[in-house]
């Protein structure tokens, strides 16, 4: 009996057009919170908002460092900024 061993594991589906899920569930969000925004806002409010809002979004779905997805690249920089690094050298007798 035969079976048929999955190939390219690391790599996202592609769901809906050229978007992975995660792709498309950050650019849904990002869109969401703009349309509200833009109902309840005056115009130059919400642009102030909505540039900041938008390429957090974009960053998050489409940005990769070193093949990694942003938000993990941004999870181990808040994390190297809040634990303390303070390294002490002590020889082993």
């Amino acid at each position: 009996m035969q079976f048929q061993v999955p190939q390219f594991l690391e790599i996202e589906d592609k769901i809906i057009g050229p978007l992975t899920i995660k792709q498309f569930g950050w650019m849904a969000a990002g869109g969401v919170v703009l349309f509200i925004l833009y109902r309840f806002l005056n115009f130059s409010y919400f642009l102030f908002f909505a540039v900041p809002i938008s390429a957090f979004c974009l960053a998050f779905a489409f940005i990769k460092i070193n093949g990694r997805p942003f938000s993990g690249f941004l999870t181990s920089f808040v994390k190297y900024l809040i634990r303390p690094r303070l390294y002490v050298w002590r020889k082993k007798h």
